[in-house]
């Protein structure tokens, strides 16, 4: 008699699976309630509102992986955002070079700050980068106290080819389809891909899975966990860079809500805090539930007193939903050991 039971496919046992079937449910029920949710320039508005939060999604995930954390990537592109409002002025197109120059330098130096307080000196990941956050937020406070700064017209084209003014029509009429955060996204995709394909991209899961056994088996754990926040940071300043495309401005406060968010797409998209396991292009469907929930709750006409409540709930079933597929998973596991 054949006792085997039926194998359930590989795929739906990974907590990946979870988060599409969520985005899938999510999406059904939002164009329900919003008539016009599949109209073109209501997909491209959507894009362009959920370009930051999946740039910051795509850094955090990688940190996250390799056994880090960033409590400072919010104010992280806010600084960035600050430095290239504050020197830019829109009648200068020089002052644009000098921005991108001043903001990449910028970049890196939060990468290595980050990367080494945690690599190097073994700070716990979420105290140090919790403490960088205000270095980043206070340096953005002293650069722009209050909201303000310019843009290069040139500049613009970080969020509209369409938005530059002298611009070939051939790439405005790109621009008004395809805004530019599709392109940086997909640039990230792409040189995500490049590198998981690398010994980098293997070492980076290895050092989040235990890291003394990566560093016992001769990798440098050091320089993996400083590249992967120097990937998060680059991912940061391609945020700013649009977001001053877009605003025309800085603002030190832009991001103070965008660091948690960009931690809980992440744990959405099945990336698991502690380490090691994770898939970075999922981690885009989870910052893609996450800014659906707010539209969810605008659309359903809820009270907006209690609107934080209901996303709070929404999120913590979401966040919780991969950790409960591992656990069964886990349970499924020792019984059948047991039963051997």
């Amino acid at each position: 008699m054949n006792t085997k039971k039926k194998s359930v496919p590989a795929f739906v046992r990974k907590p990946e699976f979870v988060t599409i079937i969520i985005l899938i449910i999510m999406i059904i029920v939002v164009a329900v309630l919003q008539g016009n949710f599949f109209a073109p320039s209501s997909l491209q508005n959507m894009i362009i509102s959920w370009t930051p939060i999946i740039l910051l999604t795509l850094g955090q995930a990688v940190v996250i992986i390799s056994g880090g954390l960033d409590m400072s990537s919010g104010n992280a592109m806010a600084f960035m955002l600050c430095i290239l409002a504050g020197i830019m002025k829109s009648a200068t197109p020089g002052s644009g070079v000098i921005a991108l120059l001043v903001c990449c330098l910028a970049m890196v130096g939060i990468g290595l700050l980050n990367g080494v307080s945690v690599a190097y000196f073994k700070l716990p990941p979420i105290i140090a980068t919790f403490a960088t956050s205000y270095i980043y937020l206070g340096a953005a406070l002293f650069i722009m106290p209050s909201p303000g700064g310019g843009c290069a017209n040139w500049m613009r084209v970080f969020y509209k080819f369409s938005s530059v003014e002298n611009m070939p029509s051939a790439l405005k009429a790109f621009g008004d389809k395809i805004p530019t955060g599709v392109l940086m996204i997909v640039g990230i995709i792409v040189l995500w891909y490049i590198i998981s394909r690398k010994k980098l991209g293997r070492y980076i899961y290895a050092v989040g899975s235990d890291r003394n056994i990566a560093y016992d088996s001769g990798v440098k754990t050091v320089k993996v966990q400083i590249m992967a926040y120097l990937f998060d940071a680059f991912c940061c300043m391609l945020a700013a860079l649009f977001l001053v495309g877009q605003n025309q401005s800085g603002s030190a406060r832009l991001g103070d809500a965008l660091t948690l968010k960009s931690i809980a797409s992440a744990i959405v998209g099945g990336v698991s805090l502690a380490g090691g396991t994770g898939n970075v292009y999922v981690a885009i469907g989870g910052a893609a539930i996450i800014s659906l929930v707010s539209k969810l709750i605008s659309f359903s006409g809820i009270n907006s007193d209690y609107q934080t409540l209901v996303s709070g709930i929404i999120l913590l079933v979401a966040v919780s939903s991969s950790a409960i597929i591992r656990l069964v998973k886990t349970l499924r596991a020792k019984e059948g050991k047991e039963s051997e």
